[in-house]
């Protein structure tokens, strides 16, 4: 609200302070809102430890053939 006369504006802000303040109020509280459910965990427990488990298996395969080809190449 443009006001060519800074003194206008200062009162109106003073005279409408409560308005703006309960709006910013009620603005953060709508964020901040405890009946808004919390976002779902995207993977489940059980599913990332099996992740995880399946990760270990092909890291070990991995390090096996690896192991397997340095001892082929150093008896040679």
């Amino acid at each position: 609200m443009p006001y060519k006369n800074p003194d206008d504006k200062r009162r109106w802000e003073q005279e409408h302070r409560e308005q703006r303040n309960a709006r910013r109020r009620q603005k953060h509280s709508e964020i901040q809102s405890p009946t808004a459910s919390p976002t779902p965990d995207p993977i489940p427990a059980k599913e990332a430890i099996k992740g995880w488990k399946i990760l270990a298996t092909v890291v070990a395969g991995i390090a096996m053939v690896l192991l397997s080809a340095l001892a082929g190449t150093k008896s040679d």
